[in-house]
């Protein structure tokens, strides 16, 4: 069996006496053009699209243009395509969009690429080819703040683009350089504000519980994201995917709630610097206080409405304190007894540092 899968590259594949046999890595395609596109006509896509469409009022389809991202994030996982940049042409990807638009009715384009403005060369050809068809399309991509500057953001608003999702991860510098990330937090900042004064629509990432994060830096998270002021955010609680500098960092600590057949690599934990239910009450209080701050900003903080975010904020902030509480006892008897103070402070307080 051996001979005959053996010439055949990228396989794993186990031999009657139970050994294990892997063949060389795959070569990674260089020239991608070359690819088909996804034979959509082999399902009924506009069934799909239109039933979204009627749920959610708009219907998108995805389109891929690259393959591989060239940056070196600790939690990302680069298992399928390694850490490489490969890129459709800009020919190659106005052709699918073409094709899309011949056969089927949708609203919008998602382009599922990591960083979409990596190369701007690439980008202001995809732009040039796009006024040269013509072609007119509504479409969202995800980027990072250091690719994206006046020029590149005013591009992306040419080509289309209503929606650009912008990487932060966190408020804290400290946890951004812990993550590899490569980024200046406060140029993240800029770049949300410069997109949203160009009249497209920013959204953002952000991950709590991420190894050695403490209540300081969930704090500058919140104080980011109010000072950014995105119109869209997401919160992820840390987890290890196995091959990713991250799972390398935990892996003596991971907790796995189930064998492998089980579970998925969302439930993976590990030891933290509080315990893991003190983060969902953290993700509540992020989404809540920035809401807050949104509808102090708007005047609407008194309403019911602002009542009830005002209630929601307390109620997260409880869970935290509850959850931290151990370590929170633990210090008090340290010989920074003055410790014993802050929960105090920190449940009273809206912005004072813990």
């Amino acid at each position: 069996m051996s001979s005959i899968f053996g010439h055949i590259s990228g396989l794993a594949y186990r031999l009657p006496d139970g050994s294990t046999i892997k063949t060389a890595p795959r070569e990674k395609i260089r020239d991608i053009d070359q690819l088909p596109f996804p034979n959509r006509l082999k399902i009924n896509l506009q069934q799909y699209l239109d039933a979204w469409k009627q749920a959610h009022g708009h219907s998108a389809v995805s389109i891929s243009t690259q393959r591989g991202c060239p940056y070196t994030c600790r939690w990302c996982s680069t298992a399928v395509y390694g850490q490489s940049y490969r890129r459709r042409s800009p020919q190659n990807v106005v052709d699918e969009i073409v094709f899309l638009q011949k056969h089927y009715n949708f609203d919008l384009i998602w382009f599922v690429d990591d960083v979409f403005t990596v190369s701007h060369k690439w980008l202001a050809e995809f732009e040039e080819e796009l006024e040269k068809r013509p072609v007119r399309v509504q479409f969202e991509c995800i980027t990072r703040a250091d690719r994206l500057n006046d020029e590149v953001i005013a591009m992306l608003k040419n080509c289309g683009c209503f929606r650009v999702w912008i990487g932060a991860e966190s408020g804290s510098q400290r946890i951004i350089d812990a993550m590899d990330r490569r980024v200046d937090v406060g140029q993240v900042r800029a770049m949300i504000r410069s997109a949203r004064e160009a009249g497209i629509q920013v959204g953002t990432f952000i991950m709590l519980g991420y190894p050695g994060e403490t209540e300081d830096d969930i704090r500058e998270t919140v104080e980011h994201l109010k000072t950014s002021n995105p119109d869209l955010f997401t919160i992820t609680v840390a987890y290890p995917i196995r091959g990713t500098g991250l799972y390398e960092e935990v892996q003596g600590n991971i907790q796995s709630p189930a064998a492998w057949a089980g579970r998925t690599d969302r439930d993976l934990d590990f030891a933290r610097t509080y315990p893991r239910p003190y983060y969902d009450y953290a993700v509540r209080w992020t989404v809540n206080a920035v809401h807050l701050h949104k509808a102090r900003l708007a005047g609407t903080s008194f309403t019911p409405a602002g009542l009830k975010l005002w209630a929601k904020v307390w109620a997260a902030r409880a869970g935290m304190w509850w959850w931290r509480a151990p370590a929170t006892l633990f210090q008090a008897f340290s010989p920074s007894s003055k410790f014993i103070l802050k929960p105090i402070r920190w449940l009273g307080s809206g912005t004072s540092s813990s």
